[in-house]
């Protein structure tokens, strides 16, 4: 991977995907550093993650049966074809970097990567979950892993999973054309040279009003918040099961329902205490919580402990969580003061302009 840039100036185009709002963040973390970065999807987020361009397509018709396969077989996908082209085309003289969230880029066969490398343009993949992992190496084979709960076998299709050999051509065709990528040991399985990628890091925005951590002060009733996305990989069936018993003996006013996220950011204000996961490390929906003063369980492997030896979650096993969360309840101080150093280690960690910081100089030649 080439890494320097000689011109002091340039541009970041980010997308066609936004993984957990990631296109958007990035996009936003650079402009914060001086950079001209716009971010481009092809749809829209289905928990609203904001984007700064949406490039329309055809959408499959209603319809079942013979028409629908030739409608969007012959129709459908050629004009879609064209229109990623066209945008293709109207992109690749506009920027320097063409940052891709994987596993998207602008075409299906991903030929696009070899033209950019043809024009001179330097390419950075973000790797942000499941469509990378090797489901049998050593992180994702452990209990507890992402993989190891998974049955969802639409989300394994989507993900190659059924067909490992496909899927690891596919991320060794981005890591051969890529100057950048940004990947976390679980995500780094197929990589030739895992040891060359950057850590891959997570931001968000601070809270719109004021941190009030004195919710923590003699609080009427305890708010705990679960937001299961995808509830078997959230492990909801454990939350619900352990509330159920703590609701006898606690007053606990239960949140867990899907959102737009602009309606997680504005609940997670008023929480005592955020239910994210019990994987093996976390994602944004932590990152976001802990900017809001939020005491975080999130499980964390050892591994993923290591990579982040200060992170201030509260790691517990999912058969674990009923005496965790009795433990916090007992001990409101001790909530406090985890919430007090969560926002420290976003201020620190996971604001836009430290991560946008962090990108400028690697995309300099730093480390």
């Amino acid at each position: 991977m080439s890494k320097r840039l000689k011109s002091k100036k340039f541009r970041v185009f980010v997308g066609p995907g936004n993984t957990a709002g990631n296109a958007h963040y990035i996009a936003r973390s650079l402009r914060r550093v001086g950079v001209f970065a716009r971010s481009y999807v092809y749809r829209a987020h289905e928990f609203g993650y904001p984007v700064d361009h949406e490039i329309t397509q055809f959408r499959s018709v209603g319809r079942k049966g013979i028409i629908k396969i030739v409608n969007n077989r012959f129709v459908l996908r050629p004009l879609n074809a064209m229109i990623r082209f066209v945008f293709f085309i109207s992109v690749l003289f506009r920027y320097d970097i063409f940052y891709f969230i994987s596993p998207y880029t602008f075409f299906h066969s991903h030929r696009d990567l070899a033209i950019l490398k043809f024009f001179g343009k330097r390419i950075a993949f973000f790797f942000p979950g499941c469509a990378e992992k090797d489901p049998h190496d050593e992180f994702n084979a452990m209990r507890y892993s992402d993989c190891w709960y998974c049955n969802d076998e639409k989300k394994q299709t989507f993900c190659l999973c059924f067909e490992p050999d496909k899927k690891k051509k596919r991320i060794q065709k981005f890591e051969k054309y890529a100057d950048y990528v940004f990947s976390r040991p679980n995500t780094s399985g197929y990589l030739k040279n895992p040891q060359m990628a950057y850590p891959m890091w997570l931001m968000t925005d601070p809270p719109e009003s004021s941190l009030n951590l004195e919710k923590f002060d003699h609080p009427s009733s305890y708010k705990i918040m679960h937001f299961p996305s995808h509830s078997e990989l959230k492990g909801t069936k454990y939350v619900e099961s352990a509330l159920a018993i703590l609701g006898k003996h606690y007053n606990i006013d239960y949140l867990s329902k899907r959102m737009k996220n602009r309606e997680v950011l504005e609940n997670l204000e008023k929480a005592h205490l955020l239910i994210d996961q019990f994987t093996h490390t976390f994602g944004l929906l932590a990152i976001e919580g802990m900017s809001r003063g939020c005491v975080v369980i999130c499980r964390m492997e050892k591994w993923a402990r290591e990579s982040y030896p200060d992170i201030p979650l509260v790691s517990c096993n999912p058969e674990d969580l009923e005496s965790t969360i009795k433990e916090l309840l007992d001990n409101p101080e001790k909530m406090k003061e985890i919430a007090k150093k969560s926002v420290e280690w976003y201020q620190e960690h996971a604001t836009l302009e430290r991560v946008g910081e962090k990108m400028v100089k690697i995309f300099r030649g730093g480390k």
